[in-house]
């Protein structure tokens, strides 16, 4: 069983037009609409992949209904824990040449009432061995202590923790508590350790450095690059063979979601990078399906080219 915990999930709205024009009405093509934010799309992808997952999220209103009846109509095991705002909803506009313009809300605050009772639907599942997933980041007016207090609470109840978080929020968590795994994109990881990383080296390195910190397992997304995945005893790197165009949104989320459910090893990472690549090709949030993913052809390259440069996956 995977949990995961979303804070500030959200209604995602894909919206597909020839060209943008800023100050003028715009004729949308298509739209796709899907449930969202991180830690929902992990769930997602965990039940499309045949993992046992239950979704932990906060929100009300009509959105918050729409969104129990959508991860319903997946079959994906759920509880929202009902507060007065609504869900927030975050657009996508893409143009025909491929920009993408992203457009998000910041979503409600997680008061100290939600906190007692997200803890209450983490601890009446069984935790031990078990992984826990938070992921996303919380609204600006959320205490920037709820994520420490939680991986404490989870990891207390025998729990593994996962964390997709960015900024200042992970850089405070990892001073305060150490989950078992955490999962930055290229540009995240650079935040963290502080410095530019332009290659396979240099993501290495930052990997190993947060892992000598105290946290097990560093799953980085490198975008058209693909991942890698290290812990004390190993690093592995996983890419296309080609690369798939699309549009990359929630893909990360997918590769957390495979990694986790395929076993953390390098065949799971190998698999991942074949469910994250397949989704950029799917519209919206879409999740792919095991004959999508299939037909990426990933490489799992055991002489790793460290001075490769990487492509600017930010």
């Amino acid at each position: 069983m995977i949990i995961t915990v979303t804070l500030n999930p959200s209604i995602d709205r894909t919206l597909y037009l020839s060209h943008l024009e800023k100050g003028l009405i715009n004729r949308v093509n298509t739209v796709q609409v899907d449930p969202g934010g991180k830690g929902v799309n992990v769930s997602r992808a965990l039940k499309a992949y045949g993992a046992k997952t239950y979704a932990i999220l906060v929100g009300g209103g009509l959105s918050g209904k729409w969104l129990s009846t959508a991860l319903d109509e997946q079959q994906i095991r759920h509880k929202i824990l009902t507060t007065s705002n609504p869900i927030r909803t975050n657009l996508t506009i893409v143009e025909a040449n491929g920009e993408v313009t992203k457009i998000n809300e910041p979503g409600s605050p997680i008061d100290v009432s939600t906190l007692k009772e997200l803890k209450k639907s983490i601890s009446r599942n069984w935790l031990k061995k078990n992984w826990v997933v938070l992921a996303g980041q919380p609204s600006p007016e959320t205490s920037e202590n709820v994520y420490p207090e939680l991986v404490l609470f989870a990891k207390a109840k025998g729990a593994y923790v996962a964390v997709d978080a960015s900024g200042e929020v992970l850089a405070k968590l990892l001073k305060e508590t150490k989950p078992d795994l955490i999962k930055p994109n290229q540009q995240e990881l650079s935040t963290l350790v502080g410095y530019s990383i332009t290659n396979i080296r240099q993501a290495v390195d930052a990997c190993k450095q947060i892992v000598n910190d105290g946290v097990k397992k560093v799953l980085c997304s490198l975008g058209p690059d693909g991942a890698i995945a290290v812990d004390e005893n190993s690093v592995t790197y996983a890419e296309p063979s080609q690369q798939v165009q699309g549009i990359p949104v929630g893909a990360g989320d997918i590769l957390l979601a495979i990694f986790l459910a395929a076993g953390l090893n390098s065949d799971a990472l190998q698999q991942a990078v074949k469910w994250s690549a397949a989704s950029v090709a799917l519209p919206g949030t879409a999740i792919p399906t095991f004959e999508q993913a299939n037909k990426i052809e990933v490489l799992l390259n055991k002489d790793i080219d460290f001075q490769r440069e990487l492509e600017d996956a930010s």
